[in-house]
């Protein structure tokens, strides 16, 4: 491939990746602005209109960047390159943040639940704003970080589920299934892509690769919180069943 093709696949695929993300930033709005104005909804929208922003922020310097190596333009690179990858460090936090605080919510705020997540999402950070530290343990602690919470936030609703489908009706079933499905579809949708990444950076001569793969991570790094966000503010999650669960297991054991 020659370079300008190369320029050109990043700037498809960012563009790419950017409008479908815009797509379902303007349906998350949507769906938390008519949603009652809590402190929980509040939160949920400052996080996804932070994220979609720092994302946009880096589609601008994708085309800048890109548009630059392909007509030869004297712009600063370095220091557009470097101010990219620090958003990307933020950006990352804010959406591990959110994935870990949903994690501690399921768990009914159990803290000793999401000690490691943490450790590993401060490390991650270290590594994503220190630029004069290698780039591969920060994609490897991402990775981890993300597997950990998708496991133990989806193994947390599975669990109660087993525990009470017995005494759940049909629709709050429905509600657990769909918690579970949309975890585990946006944990696989980010981790997938970062495991690529490193994959590529592992074989010789595939490097060039993950140019394309990084600027899809810069959009799915949003995408993936904000589909849960959307479920979220339609009300498919789980931390209201967690409360029904409860009553009903009450009554059950009352027979």
């Amino acid at each position: 491939m020659t370079p300008f093709w190369f320029d050109m696949s990043d700037l498809w695929i960012g563009t790419f990746f950017y409008g479908i993300y815009l797509a379902l930033f303007c349906i998350c709005i949507y769906i938390l602005l008519r949603r009652p104005h809590n402190l929980g909804n509040i939160v949920l929208l400052v996080t996804a209109v932070v994220l979609f922003t720092l994302s946009t922020v880096l589609a601008v310097l994708n085309l800048i960047l890109g548009s630059g190596e392909i007509d030869n333009l004297n712009i600063p690179f370095d220091h557009l390159e470097a101010a990219g990858n620090i958003i990307y460090g933020v950006n990352n936090i804010v959406a591990d943040g959110l994935v870990i605080y949903r994690c501690y919510s399921i768990w009914e705020q159990n803290i000793y639940v999401v000690i490691l997540p943490i450790i590993l999402l401060v490390l991650t950070s270290v590594f994503g704003v220190d630029l004069r530290l290698p780039s591969s343990p920060f994609f490897a602690l991402s990775f981890a970080t993300n597997v950990l919470v998708t496991a133990l936030t989806a193994g947390r609703i599975w669990w109660l589920y087993r525990k009470a489908q017995v005494y759940l009706k049909a629709d709050v079933k429905h509600r657990y299934l769909s918690a579970i499905g949309i975890t585990v579809e946006s944990g696989v949708l980010y981790s997938a892509t970062v495991l690529a990444y490193l994959i590529l950076g592992a074989i010789p001569g595939a490097e060039i690769v993950q140019g394309p793969i990084f600027q899809m991570l810069t959009q799915v790094m949003g995408i993936a919180p904000t589909l849960i966000i959307v479920r979220v503010g339609l009300g498919v999650n789980v931390q209201t069943s967690s409360r029904d669960t409860s009553t009903d297991l009450e009554k059950g054991r009352s027979f």
